[in-house]
């Protein structure tokens, strides 16, 4: 399995997301205010809507789609606006890179939560039994906390639950407009994040410049752009994972595990992070939280381990 081509592109795109952190809470650390948390959205959002645009005209995409699809390509590109200035911001507030992406891939539980209401898609005990595991290993990796120590968590840790939540909305407005060409839709989630990336700059920005030094503003505005372009690897990678042969299953169980995995080495190794005990059992809790929970990826699992057993 190792030696397939989907695995290869899968931890393709697990590194990607990966690096696209790091260099996030590098630009972070150079940060000092929302306002550049914000003008780094601008940034990653005019790479996209440019790269968006001219792959889709060269493809001969109609960037003019049908009316619900712009709308429901808008509004995904304003929760992505929001994601990608609390995904700066986490760091401009210390955050943790490995608790960060763990939180951040419990998105899988509000995303469930979305199904059942709004789609009718129902969750059978199994499930229900992954979802609870899911929230156990949020909490050991956050060092199980007593309720007045969760009263009172990092606004770092609130910022990554709050991105998992609007993912999880994401998702659900990507299955609405699911027909739409991606590189159409990420032009004008792209325009989105351009417009209001702008604009919070703007409002945000007194003293912009004055509160940050030239070179931390060149690395700002580096860091940006260059994860504005791992954004279209990620796709690449993704696309030519399903082509190489890759399940929808297996593909997400191998992307989440590499990418929890290395995200936490990056922050040991980049940025003097801890490894604890907890953020070692938290990925385990997760994985079979993970398991349980995925119908398709429960089907695969079981079943290789009946033909192992046979």
């Amino acid at each position: 399995m190792i030696g397939q081509k989907w695995m290869i592109f899968t931890v393709g795109e697990a590194l990607s997301k990966t690096v696209a952190k790091s260099l996030q809470k590098a630009a972070g650390i150079v940060s000092t205010t929302l306002a550049h948390a914000f003008f780094a959205t601008f940034l990653v959002g005019l790479v996209q809507a440019s790269v968006g645009f001219i792959v889709a005209k060269r493809q001969n995409r109609r960037v003019l789609d049908t009316r619900q699809n712009v709308i429901g390509a808008c509004l995904f590109g304003l929760f992505a606006m929001a994601i990608t200035a609390l995904g700066f911001a986490t760091f401009v507030y210390e955050g943790d890179i490995g608790v960060s992406v763990f939180l951040i891939t419990l998105s899988i539980i509000p995303g469930a939560l979305i199904d059942r209401v709004f789609f009718k898609h129902p969750l059978v005990g199994r499930q229900w039994i992954g979802m609870a595991i899911g929230i156990l290993a949020g909490y050991v990796i956050l060092g199980s906390p007593s309720l007045r120590e969760a009263s009172t968590l990092p606004v770092w840790v609130w910022m990554s639950i709050a991105i998992a939540v609007m993912l999880a909305i994401n998702q659900a407005i990507t299955q609405k407009i699911q027909n739409i060409d991606p590189f159409v839709k990420n032009f004008w989630g792209g325009v989105v994040q351009v417009v209001l990336g702008g604009a919070g700059t703007l409002i945000l920005g007194k003293g912009f410049t004055a509160s940050i030094s030239q070179d931390r503003l060149l690395t700002l505005v580096a860091v940006s752009v260059i994860v504005g372009f791992i954004v279209v690897a990620m796709w690449t990678f993704n696309l030519f994972a399903y082509r190489g042969g890759g399940t929808i299953a297996l593909k997400k169980l191998v992307m989440n595990a590499v990418y929890l995995i290395t995200a936490m080495f990056a922050g040991i190794v980049f940025f003097q992070e801890s490894l604890t005990p907890g953020k070692v059992f938290g990925v385990v809790l997760y994985l079979v939280s993970f398991i349980l929970f995925d119908p398709s990826t429960w089907k695969t699992v079981t079943a290789r381990l009946k033909l192992k057993n046979a």
